[in-house]
C-alpha cells in the first residue's frame, strides 16, 4: 500500500473489517449485541475505504481528490454505523450532506479568473452522510495537550444544518499547511499554544503565539475572553460559563507532529457562525471541496495542475489533499480507540452499571 498511507494506521484499522471485532466494539460502547447485517454493513464500508484510499494514493492527481474523498465518506461511514445505537443503514439520510454555493457563478468565464477565485468556493451542510457523522460522533474532539495520548475530549454543540463555509475558511484553519501559508501570505487562522489548562473554578486560561493570535484575538475578545500580553505570547483566559458557552476552536497538527509523535495543539479562529468543529469534521469538509472540484469542474481542476495563470492555491491545495489522506484515517482511529477507552473506564469506575461521574475533562499541563 506504500509508506504513505501509513501502515500502521491502516494496521489498527483493519479491525473495522473483523466481524468478531467490531461486534466486540459495538456490544462494549453500547452493551448490545449486533446483529449479522449491521456488523456487514461496518466491515463493508471499512474494506471500501481501505480500497478508495489506496487506490487515491496510486492515482495521478487529475482524480486523486474524488478517491480520497470517497475514501472519507466509506471510512465516515463505518465508523458512524459501530457508533450508532440504533438502526443501521437504512435510516441514513440519503445524500453527502453538503451543497455547493453558486459554484457556477464563481467558476464562470475566464479559467484564470476562476482559478484565482477558487478560496472563495462555498458550501452548505444540509442532511445526509456528513450531518449523521457529526451527530453520531457527537460533534466530538479528541486533543493533546502534552502527549501523544488523548489528554482531554470537547464535545461541541451539533449545529444546526444550513451553515456555510469557504474553501478559505477550512484551509485557513489547518495548521498543517503553515509553511505553505507562510510562503503564499495567505490568510492564517489559527496559532500555537504553548500552554493551558481548565478547572470549573479557575476557568480557562492558555498561552498561545502574539504574532499569529493578533490576526484574529478580537473574536475571542467579543466572546468574553481577557487577553494580556505576556512577552512573545498573549495570555487568554475565561471563566467556566463563558468556556462552556463559547468553547474555543481547537486544531492540532497531524503532519507535522512534535518529536514526529506528539499532535501539537492550536487555538484556532471561531467560525463565522459561532459554531465549533471537530478537526474530523473540517477535514471531511475539505475532502468534499475537492473531490467536487475534481469531479464537476475537471477543465479549472486541470488547468490548476497545469500551472495556468491564477494557480497560486495549487501548492496549498497539493498539500492540503496530503493532510487529508494522511490524517483522516488517523482522526478516526483515535476517536474509536478513545471512545473504547471511555467506555471502558466508565464500566470500571460503576462495575453495577450505575452512573457515575462524568469522565475527567480538565487539561492542566504544559505543551
Amino acid at each position: 500500500m506504500g509508506q504513505s498511507m501509513q501502515g500502521e494506521i491502516w494496521q489498527r484499522l483493519l479491525s473495522l473489517e473483523s466481524r468478531d471485532v467490531v461486534s466486540s466494539w459495538h456490544k462494549q460502547i453500547h452493551g448490545r449485541e449486533l446483529s449479522a447485517r449491521r456488523t456487514k454493513e461496518i466491515t463493508s464500508s471499512a474494506k471500501q475505504a481501505r480500497e478508495f484510499f489506496r487506490n487515491s494514493y496510486q492515482s495521478n492527481n487529475s482524480v486523486k481528490p474524488l478517491l480520497s474523498f470517497y475514501g472519507v465518506t466509506s471510512l465516515g461511514r463505518s465508523a458512524l454505523l459501530l457508533l450508532k445505537r440504533g438502526s443501521g443503514e437504512e435510516a441514513l439520510a440519503p445524500g453527502h450532506g453538503f451543497e455547493t454555493v453558486r459554484w457556477l457563478n464563481t467558476l464562470s468565464g475566464d479559467i484564470s479568473a476562476g482559478l484565482s477565485a477558487l478560496g472563495s468556493l462555498r458550501i452548505r451542510t444540509c442532511s445526509g452522510l456528513f450531518a449523521d457523522f457529526v451527530r453520531e460522533t457527537d460533534n466530538c474532539l479528541c486533543m493533546h495537550v502534552n502527549s501523544a495520548a488523548v489528554d482531554w475530549r470537547i464535545s461541541y454543540d451539533v449545529p444546526a444544518l444550513g451553515e456555510e463555509f469557504t474553501l478559505d475558511d477550512l484551509m485557513s484553519r489547518i495548521p498543517d499547511l503553515y509553511d505553505e501559508h507562510q510562503r503564499s501570505s495567505q490568510m492564517i487562522g489559527y496559532a500555537p499554544i504553548n500552554s493551558m489548562s481548565y478547572t470549573e473554578e479557575n476557568g480557562f486560561s492558555a498561552k498561545v503565539s502574539s504574532k499569529q493570535f493578533e490576526m484574529f484575538k478580537d473574536s475571542y475578545i467579543r466572546s468574553g475572553f481577557s487577553i494580556a500580553r505576556d512577552g512573545d505570547w498573549l495570555s487568554l483566559s475565561c471563566d467556566a460559563a463563558t468556556f462552556k458557552r463559547c468553547t474555543p476552536q481547537f486544531m492540532h497538527t497531524y503532519v507535522n507532529k512534535m518529536f514526529g509523535a506528539i499532535p501539537t495543539l492550536h487555538l484556532a479562529k471561531p467560525f463565522a457562525s459561532g459554531s465549533g468543529y471537530p478537526q474530523m469534521a473540517i477535514t471531511y469538509m475539505l475532502s468534499y471541496c475537492f473531490g467536487m472540484l475534481c469531479r464537476y469542474f475537471p477543465t479549472h481542476w486541470m488547468s490548476l495542475l497545469s500551472g495556468e495563470k491564477g494557480d497560486a492555491l495549487w501548492p496549498a491545495i497539493n498539500s492540503a489533499q496530503k493532510y487529508i489522506d494522511s490524517s483522516f484515517p488517523e482522526l478516526i482511529v483515535e476517536f474509536i480507540h478513545d471512545t473504547l477507552d471511555q467506555t471502558r473506564k466508565t464500566a470500571a469506575e460503576n462495575p453495577n452499571g450505575e452512573s457515575g461521574d462524568a469522565p475527567n475533562t480538565t487539561p492542566s499541563a504544559d505543551v
